[in-house]
This record gives structure tokens, sequence and C-alpha cells, in this order.
């Protein structure tokens, strides 16, 4: 029995994919505390998929896709703050706005490009087991600045999300720290990429810090918690990926999905 649960990690691509799966899943569910706070999952949303513009430039230009998905996303999120500070459009309109046009472009990039199909079909789904040690070391250092710049704005990061007008009030920098916060988000979203893919990258920064939320409402334990479901979910959905065949990042998200099911299940029984 016990050679049978430690079958997988007898093969280096699963101990590779459980180690780069289980940063992710720990610094995405972390700052998706405060996308879920304020209440911006469209925005988790609409980065990941201009990203995919990012990567399509990339795969025209012949670099990095990682860089590509990076540029875009980072200026999707700055693009939000600067229309909704100029403008006086409401965010999710700024959002609409620049994920429709620049999604667009993206579409209008590959259309004469059916070539890149196989490559993009594993970016939009994920081949988490197919991420080498260079990859892990890459993740593990955008993981590491994340966090380092997560707990040294931290108290910034809470006002900003809590009371924006009345810090401005006060003359604090808060485009500044609004930017800052959605460039972190962005980057979040683009490590998470090689783990689940495009289109489920959303679910790793909202799902666990939603289910996390049923149970605490205090933000430290939030955060914490939130990084113990993503990564409660990262280890289960690898393991019964490789056991049934299923795809890896699909099964992650699913497994997330499950963990949120349970905890509400759990608090509804409870009547809370």
């Amino acid at each position: 029995m016990i050679e049978l649960l430690l079958e997988p990690f007898q093969y280096g691509f699963f101990v590779r994919a459980f180690v780069g799966t289980g940063l992710v899943a720990v610094i995405a569910a972390a700052v998706g505390t405060f996308v879920v706070l304020k209440r911006l999952a469209f925005l988790g949303d609409a980065i990941s998929h201009t990203a995919f513009t990012g990567i399509a430039a990339a795969l025209l230009l012949g670099i990095s896709i990682y860089a590509g998905a990076l540029v875009f996303a980072v200026l999707t999120a700055l693009g939000v703050v600067f229309l909704t500070r100029t403008s006086r459009l409401h965010d999710d309109t700024a959002l609409a706005i620049l994920f429709t046009g620049v999604f667009a472009l993206g579409v209008v990039l590959l259309s004469g490009s059916p070539g890149f199909s196989g490559d993009l079909n594993s970016l939009l789904l994920g081949s988490v087991m197919a991420i080498q040690t260079r990859e892990i070391v890459l993740t593990a250092s955008a993981a590491v600045i994340l966090g380092l710049i997560m707990v040294l704005f931290y108290h910034r990061f809470v006002l900003i999300s809590f009371d924006p007008v009345g810090a401005e009030a006060a003359g604090f920098p808060v485009a500044f720290f609004q930017s800052l916060l959605l460039t972190v988000i962005s980057v979040a979203i683009v490590i998470s990429i090689q783990a689940v893919g495009v289109v489920l990258v959303v679910a790793l920064l909202i799902t666990p810090a939603a289910a996390a939320s049923l149970i605490t409402q205090r933000l430290e334990a939030l955060m914490l918690l939130s990084s113990v479901f993503g990564l409660l979910a990262s280890f289960c959905g690898l393991y019964i990926s490789y056991f049934v065949g299923a795809p890896p990042g699909a099964t992650v998200v699913l497994a997330a999905t499950v963990f949120f099911g349970l905890v509400l299940g759990v608090q509804k029984l409870r009547g809370v």
C-alpha cells in the first residue's frame, strides 16, 4: 500500500510538477485574498486573457512567452488604474474595454499562424508535467519576490483595499500602491500559467481564497488558510491526475472547487 502511495514520487517529472504547482498555488492563493476582498475576480480573468495576447506576440517574435505574457498582464493592470482615474469609468467597465480589445488583438495575431496550435493548447490548459528545474527556480524566485512585497507593503495594501477614499484624502499615494498591488496580481497570474494554463488560472487566485473566507474574516488568517487550501488542492489534484490519467491543471482546479464545496457544506450544516 505504501509503495502504491509513493509510486508517483519515483518520477522526476512528478516531483517537479508537485514543487512547481505547490509554489504557484501558495502565492496565487495568498495574492488572491486581495482579489476576493476587493471583489476583483473579473480582474484575474481579464488579465489572464490579455496575457494570452502577450503569449501570442512572444511566439510571433520568437521571445520568451512568459516575458510577453508578463508585459501584457502588467500593462493591463496599469491601464485599469489609468482609465479609472482619468476617465471616471468604473473598474469593471475599464476592465471590459481592455479585456476585449487586447484579447481580440491576440486572436488577430494568431489568425495567420496555425502552426502554434499545439503550443497554445498546453498554455491554455496547462502543462505542469513538463515543467523543468530552471522553470521551478524562476517560479520560486518570483514567489519569493512577491512574498516580500506582500510583507513589506501589507498594511498599505490593506489600507487601499478597505478605505481608498480616506487614504487619498489623507495624502496617501493610492494610485501607486493600487498599481503595485495589481502588478503583484499580474505576476502571480503569469507564473501560474505553466501549472493550469490561461483558461483556469483565475481559479487558483479565487477558489482557495473564497473557501478560506467562509471560515475566517481575519486577513492574516485568511491569507494563511487560503495558501493551505491552494497547496492541498495542488497536491490532491496532481495525485489524482497521476492515477486516473486526467489533465493535471484541470484536476488541480477541480480539487480546489471540491474543497470550496466541502467548506461551504460544513458551514451550512453548522448554520453559519
